[in-house]
């Protein structure tokens, strides 16, 4: 009876802390939404779809028939509805942040069928809040990555659950074509089926699917098809020990020092949100407090090395490209199959060594939930610095509009200036670099959104261009012209 009683107690916990998650979730896009957060590549979207003039289905076309997108077809017809839709509302752009917690429930919805609710829960919560590719959270652009994450996880669910190969197959194609950050999992899948035959079959179809698309399809239907992968750098000694260095400092040191600079910036939540996360952390003590990880401890310790593999599998695609592994600024964006196995490794890793150092339910518990602290709050600091990187924004074009008005400039190519990486390294509002002004295609909407017609007056970065005319030098929050 009193067994019951807990269970029934500890169940109440659990439907409160999954209250809470859901309205966590939705603050964070509300809060994105309002302050209308554009920076980096969204910017050249929303100021690409003002510029619209054709049809739905010819604009399709035009927008997949590009060196980005031509490869990622699934996303891209995604992505490109919302651009084309914006051109009534740029707010209608920001609907796209809506895919990072729909891949939210989607994981939540797999894990509990593997594992249990409870585990779930914590997963998805951890997950939902990683320093690992924040893009995808707060960039619509990035949207892309979730959709990848939702159609991995759904061919892992068909693949464990109902061992059905083909739809698993259908799944795992669609990741992939609209991000390609899962295809070296797919010796995942592998490993999860169990006759060789299957596996072949599997391998064929999947990888088959895959190379006709990439190689026949894709540029017979898009003219500016583009094959993004660079094969031979595999083969570069030099980039595999640069790749492997950036990971081990990513994991070893970046995370702790945005944990860090996270709870720096503790001072710049409001009340409410420190109240929020402090709640939140309870609740996952109390559902873990009682809850036997032993029970799960075989399967925690297989999906830890699954994990851990994934993790390297994930890491691998940053071979085929000029990418490099970070958890700083835009670049942060490739880390979506990262972030995913790294949370589970951090779970199974936890519930291992407390197996191992013989601790009990409560004192894991309390490890879970102050993990759950520092990952929350920080990742309350980390959309503040978002939301900050685009006022900077909106404040350093406002400057340059009035230094305009003193200098009389109505037309002409203008020349902004200012120290970004010094900016980025020295503020501490800065989480993780979180991206600002610097390449020339977020100057037409910036321009635009700050009272300077981009069609009389084109803006450039004076560190993107070179033979600048005009040059205006910004400073410690004064517009000075320099040239």
């Amino acid at each position: 009876m009193l067994k019951i009683m807990r269970n029934n107690i500890r169940n109440t916990y659990w439907v409160f802390l999954n209250i809470l998650l859901i309205v966590y979730h939705f603050y964070i896009f509300l809060y994105v939404f309002v302050e209308k957060v554009i920076v980096a590549d969204d910017l050249k979207e929303v100021y690409n779809s003002k510029e619209i003039s054709t049809s739905y289905l010819n604009y399709i076309y035009s927008y997949l028939d590009s060196s980005t997108m031509a490869a990622r077809p699934v996303s891209g017809f995604i992505t490109g509805t919302l651009v084309f839709l914006s051109k009534y509302h740029e707010s209608v752009y920001l609907l796209g942040l809506l895919f990072f917690p729909l891949s939210l429930v989607i994981l939540y919805f797999v894990v509990k069928k593997i594992l249990s609710k409870e585990l779930a829960s914590l997963i998805t919560l951890l997950y939902s809040c990683s320093l690992i590719g924040t893009s995808i959270q707060f960039s619509p652009i990035m949207l892309n990555s979730n959709v990848a994450t939702i159609f991995f996880s759904l061919s892992i669910y068909c693949l464990y659950v109902h061992k059905k190969l083909l739809i698993s197959s259908l799944f795992f194609i669609a990741s992939v074509l609209s991000y390609e950050i899962f295809l070296p999992l797919i010796l995942l899948n592998l490993l999860l089926i169990k006759e060789n035959k299957k596996r072949i079959l599997f391998l064929l179809f999947t990888l088959g699917t895959f190379v006709i698309f990439r190689k026949v399809i894709q540029p017979g239907i898009f003219v500016h098809s583009y094959q993004r992968d660079e094969v031979g750098k595999i083969f570069e000694f030099k980039r595999i020990i640069q790749i492997a260095v950036y990971s081990l400092k990513l994991f070893f040191k970046d995370i702790f020092v945005g944990i860090y600079k996270g709870l720096a910036n503790l001072k710049h939540l409001h009340i409410a949100e420190i109240i929020l996360s402090l709640t939140i952390s309870a609740l996952v003590y109390k559902v873990f407090s009682e809850y036997n990880l032993k029970n799960r401890l075989n399967d925690l310790k297989k999906l830890a090395l699954i994990s851990l593999i994934s993790i390297l599998l994930g890491l691998s695609v940053f071979l085929f490209s000029s990418y490099i592994p970070t958890l700083f600024g835009f670049d942060n964006r490739n880390l979506g199959a990262v972030r995913l196995f790294y949370t589970l490794f951090i779970v199974c890793g936890i519930t291992f060594l407390s197996d191992r150092l013989r601790l009990g339910n409560k004192t894991t518990g309390f490890v879970f939930a102050v993990i759950v602290f520092f990952f929350v709050t920080t990742n309350i600091s980390v959309k503040n610095s978002w939301v900050y990187a685009s006022r900077f924004n909106n404040i350093l074009f406002r400057q340059l509009n009035m230094a305009l008005k003193e200098n009389h400039i109505e037309n002409g190519v203008v020349c902004l200036k200012y120290d970004m990486f010094r900016e980025l390294k020295t503020n501490p509002r800065f989480i993780l670099r979180e991206p600002i002004f610097y390449n020339n295609w977020e100057c037409r909407m910036l321009s635009k959104m700050n009272g300077i017609d981009p069609k009389k007056l084109r803006v450039y970065n004076a560190d993107r261009k070179t033979n600048c005319e005009v040059i205006f030098y910004y400073k410690d929050q004064k517009m000075i012209r320099t040239k």
